[in-house]
């Protein structure tokens, strides 16, 4: 009998790479993130510059149409949550007696579990007062800071999607240059198709997101929720997030029904409407309108949100998705990377497998 044996020089030069490649992502994060963010943007926005085009605009002039109204959109939704931040905020008063009520119990079970008197924890409380209040300012501080902060990222990731629209086809015979496959004609194919993907994908997800908000905001409403349209909106927004986002956003709603409705049946009506949501979401709504475009199987999508989060936190459990989806475009057109493709996507695990030895 022959054995093969294991080819360890290729094994440790795939794995070299796969660690040189996970730290350049690391370490280079301030870099990439913004010109990754910037490339999904600009794939979804370069069909409306060539219809654009079609009246008769130059390309700088279609361009900078595009970014004034994805700017536009991001300042209206930003606007739109903010007026309703100050609606809730102008119902505070309210809202901090029914936290009261919920805190009495609260202290009144505490006392029945521990015999620590409502005085002895008020005590608690007061000597904790001067900590409280320096981390309340602090987290003021630093909102102020990340506002700032994310008002220069947002104009950096405009810059570089206007001249990523605009020098398109440059980067595109790059890449053609590269001679990453056997022709010019292929490469082509295969830059249309990661481009079409992508773009397709990033439509599907604000249209899923848009429908859940107003879903979620009709069933809060219905629920009685106070502030529906504000935790609808946060709660369909998170849901960029792959998997993790929507149990994340459900979160808030469930949270603020338990402290300020007297029932608990608020909470559990919001988390069987969440459920029933998910239900209808996962069957019908995101298959109807995302299609298979990311041929990602679950097990790996779950995987290469895990990664992003490690790389690039909440931006890499939003971009390494369809990043990887690109990938495995690319895996399957070369034959040694293949398997990598196989992997990540989706069907029958035999699909595609060699034939069983001749025995005979």
């Amino acid at each position: 009998m022959h054995t093969k044996q294991i080819n360890f020089s290729r094994f440790n030069k795939r794995l070299l790479t796969i660690l040189l490649v996970s730290l350049l992502l690391y370490l280079g994060k301030p870099f990439l993130i913004p010109i990754a963010v910037a490339a999904f943007f600009a794939m979804l926005l370069f069909p409306l510059v060539q219809k654009l085009q079609q009246y008769h605009l130059k390309e700088t002039t279609a361009a900078l149409v595009s970014i004034l109204l994805l700017l536009g959109t991001i300042s209206a939704l930003t606007a739109l949550v903010y007026y309703q931040a100050t609606i809730l905020q102008s119902d505070l008063p309210r809202l901090e007696d029914k936290i009261n009520e919920k805190t009495n119990r609260l202290q009144w079970l505490l006392y029945e579990t521990t015999d620590i008197t409502a005085n002895e924890q008020e005590e608690i409380l007061e000597e904790k007062k001067p900590d409280i209040a320096k981390a309340v300012f602090k987290s003021a501080r630093d909102f102020v800071m990340q506002f700032f902060f994310v008002l220069l990222f947002l104009f950096i990731i405009l810059t570089y999607t206007f001249f990523l629209m605009i020098y398109h086809q440059r980067i595109q015979n790059f890449f053609v240059r590269l001679r990453m496959f056997e022709s010019q004609k292929e490469s082509k194919v295969m830059l249309a198709k990661i481009s079409i993907i992508i773009h397709d994908y990033l439509k599907g997800i604000l249209t899923v997101i848009a429908v859940l908000g107003v879903v979620y905001a009709l069933g809060f409403w219905a629920i009685g929720i106070d502030h529906a349209i504000l935790f609808a909106m946060i709660t369909a927004l998170l849901r960029i997030i792959p998997y993790f986002g929507s149990y994340l956003g459900i979160a808030l709603p469930i949270a603020f029904a338990f402290l300020t409705k007297d029932s608990l049946w608020y909470p559990v009506l919001v988390l069987v409407f969440f459920m029933v949501t998910q239900l209808l979401e996962a069957n019908l709504l995101t298959p109807y309108i995302t299609g298979s475009k990311v041929r990602l199987n679950p097990l790996a999508t779950i995987m290469v949100i895990l990664l992003g989060n490690l790389l690039w936190g909440i931006a890499g459990m939003i971009l390494f998705v369809p990043l990887f989806a690109s990938l495995k475009i690319i895996f399957d057109q070369i034959p040694q990377l293949a398997p990598y493709g196989y992997i990540l996507g989706k069907g029958d695990a035999t699909d595609d497998l060699p034939p069983p030895p001749d025995n005979k």
